[in-house]
Parts: C-alpha cells; structure tokens; sequence
C-alpha cells in the first residue's frame, strides 16, 4: 500500500476511513479493468485517482461521483468533499 499524504492527525483516521469504502467497491471498478486509489486527503478532501480501466471513461466518473462520492460523504463524518483526478 502506497502512503496517503495527509496534513493531520484527523486527516489520516478519515484516510483510513475512505480506504474502507474504496475497498468495498474496488471490486466494481476492477470488473471493468480499472481501479481508485486514494492519493490524498488534507483538511477534510479526498483526492482519488481513477486509474487503468477507468482512465478517461466517462462510465467510472460518473459512478465514482455518483454513488461512491455520495457514499463517502454521507458515511465518513468529517469528510467534506471528494475530487475526482485521472
């Protein structure tokens, strides 16, 4: 597993968090060829990164920032927003 950068103490405990529900759909994205890591997490933002697979396709986008993006942040207290990155 790569390090998540992250700036605070609360940032890593959400990082741990986001990783969780990251690994519940991994295997959605991997069905499809592709993957989500999460890169990033500072002052409440997850920065995910869609990769293989999921690299430039509209469909991964749109699940990502559809029900996954709603699923972070209805279920991780603290998390403000998720970015999307390719």
């Amino acid at each position: 597993m790569s390090t998540i950068e992250t700036t605070t103490d609360l940032d890593l405990e959400l990082s741990q968090k986001v990783n969780k529900l990251l690994d519940m759909f991994r295997p959605i994205f991997q069905a499809e060829g592709g993957d989500g890591q999460l890169v990033s997490l500072k002052d409440g933002i997850a920065t995910i990164s869609m990769g293989g697979g999921c690299e430039g396709c509209g469909g991964s986008l749109s699940a990502m920032e559809g029900g996954v993006r709603r699923t972070m942040l209805e279920k991780v207290d603290g998390l403000k927003e998720v970015v999307i990155v390719q």
